[in-house]
């Protein structure tokens, strides 16, 4: 199960590509299928692979929170697309 998740959370993103998205918006995509602790260690998952860049930014009118936003690598491209093979992820078949 949490590897088709990976692989809907790469096929969202290739989707948007080549636009960033915040970590809630991604949350609210799959939150009625998945929990939130298991989005946010799939991203997690995705980025330490390579597959996602992350990057955190500081909220203007609070210095002590930031937003995170994600975004696709070529490498997930190359994933989905099936350049490269990760038996840790599932892509979606219509992908």
């Amino acid at each position: 199960m949490i590897k088709s998740l990976r692989g809907l959370i790469l096929d969202f993103l290739k989707r948007i590509y080549p636009r960033e998205i915040e970590e809630l918006e991604i949350i609210a995509v799959f939150y009625q299928y998945y929990r939130d602790t298991e989005i946010r260690q799939a991203l997690a998952y995705l980025a330490d692979k390579g597959y996602v860049d992350v990057k955190k930014v500081v909220i203007p009118y609070n210095k002590r929170r930031y937003r995170t936003l994600y975004k696709i690598t070529p490498k997930g491209i190359d994933l989905l697309d099936g350049e490269i093979v990760d038996d840790t992820v599932l892509p979606p078949e219509d992908a």
